[in-house]
């Protein structure tokens, strides 16, 4: 029985708020599916297609809740922070058609490994402390 993550949620990952969190273990579970129906060989371009678009959708659902807790908090780095996320998108966008027309998921798994290792662990934990600092619990707004 095939039982390996892809990238597996961690401790470290939680941010204390809980609407991010929960949106980054969405993310992260549409990751593991893609990489789990690929693996498993069931991958094909239809499939590809779904999943990408619900990462598409699941991810500006995700970034507008961000950047308006970011803005809400007046976060000084809100503008590179948006435009991280338009660039993901874009990358996400582009990749993702490619991954379907070539029927390779590779290179669409490879970009969101990297998202999750670098924007969720890295930029979007640069946020953290000025966010709990603003909000004060951990239901920030």
């Amino acid at each position: 029985m095939y039982n390996s993550l892809f990238i597996k949620w961690q401790e470290k990952n939680n941010t204390g708020i809980a609407i991010i969190d929960e949106q980054h273990r969405g993310i992260l579970s549409l990751i593991n599916s893609l990489h789990y129906l690929t693996e498993k060989g069931t991958y094909d371009s239809a499939l590809c297609t779904s999943i990408r678009d619900t990462i598409m959708d699941y991810s500006h659902i995700h970034f507008i809740t961000e950047e308006r807790l970011l803005q809400t908090a007046g976060y000084p780095d809100l503008e590179e922070h948006k435009e991280m996320h338009r660039k993901l998108a874009q990358e996400t966008e582009r990749i993702g058609h490619a991954a379907i027309s070539e029927n390779d998921a590779k290179p669409l798994l490879d970009l969101m490994k990297k998202w999750w290792l670098k924007h969720i662990n890295e930029k979007d934990m640069l946020y953290v402390p000025y966010l709990l600092k603003r909000g004060g619990s951990s239901d920030f707004v």
